[in-house]
Order: C-alpha cells, then structure tokens, then sequence
C-alpha cells in the first residue's frame, strides 16, 4: 500500500523554516527604475511576518535570482539569510536546508514563477500567492488571498503559526506589551 501524502495541516505543523522568493512574492514584481537605481516596495505586513516567524523560532531566508542594494537593506534590516543572483533555485534551496540542518520536509518555499518551481517541490509546504504563474499555482499546497507586495508571506506565517498552535500565544505578547 503506497502511503497517503501529507494533508496541508500536517505540512505546516511540520514548518520550522521559511525560503521566500523576493520578487513578485516579497514585492509586487514591478521594476521601477529612477535613473540607474533600481526601486522595490515591501511590505510591513511581511517584514512583520517575518519578525512573529523568528520569534517563533523558525530560520528564514530570502532567495532571489536578482539581488541588489534595495533587496540587501530589506534583509539586513529583518536580519534574515539572503542568497541573492541565485538563478537555480533548487539548488540553492537545498543548500539553505543543509545549513540550517533542517530537512525539506520542515521548511516551506513561497515563489510564484518557474525559476521558483525546483524550490517548490523540494519544500514540505510549497506557497504561492494568486498571481502567480498557472505552473506553481498547480503545485503549491497552499495559495495566499494577497497578491505578492500585498502581505502574502505575513498571511501564509500567520496560517501556518494558526495551525501550529502558536499564533495565540504570539499575539498575547504584543496584548501585554512584551512583543518585541
């Protein structure tokens, strides 16, 4: 008898580490130029995400094929992994699980275009969020309400931290004035 996959609650109970793809899930995938810089908007809904994944104790890391000073302050100023110019993502995501010693199965991946699917179908939770191309829509576990730049990853941390057990407590700190 061939064991059942796991039910998306127990991939995400399973969650002890997140990969996101910047852009496109981390921004909204435009490319605004001024002059030679280049510009990208993030969310405070997924910087804060972010922050209650890591104080939940998950290892986070961003992974983007294109990297940048704007995605390099993001990183720095959420103080998470960055691998940026990375254009084989599975490759790099595999990697990023030796590191943290952590297998596949207890990280989750949240891409939304084709350079995101060899990450994606390594991760024991694959996210991915509405505008996301058809090809990883079709293989994600999970697919946000938000738009990626819209708070996608903040809603994923949140759901997956839900079915953990673990939101309540999180949010009772900030309730008590000891979130940080």
């Amino acid at each position: 008898m061939t064991p059942r996959p796991p039910t998306v609650a127990e991939r995400m109970l399973a969650v002890r580490g997140l990969v996101c793809d910047v852009d496109g899930v981390l921004t909204d995938g435009k490319l605004n130029y001024f002059g030679s810089d280049e510009m990208k908007s993030f969310s405070v809904l997924d910087g804060f995400g972010i922050t209650l994944a890591k104080q939940a104790g998950w290892k986070v890391a961003m992974l983007t094929a294109r990297g940048g000073p704007a995605v390099e302050r993001r990183a720095r100023e959420l103080d998470v992994e960055l691998v940026s110019g990375e254009r084989n993502k599975g490759v790099a995501f595999a990697a990023i699980c030796e590191r943290w010693a952590l297998p596949a199965a207890n990280v989750a991946y949240i891409g939304d275009d084709w350079l995101d699917l060899p990450a994606l179908v390594q991760a024991g939770l694959a996210a991915t969020v509405p505008n996301a191309a058809a090809a990883v829509r079709q293989r994600a576990h999970w697919l946000a309400t938000l738009n990626g730049g819209d708070g996608a990853v903040r809603e994923m941390i949140e759901a997956v931290l839900r079915v953990q057990g673990r939101l309540d407590e999180l949010v009772q700190r900030y309730l008590t004035g000891s979130g940080t």
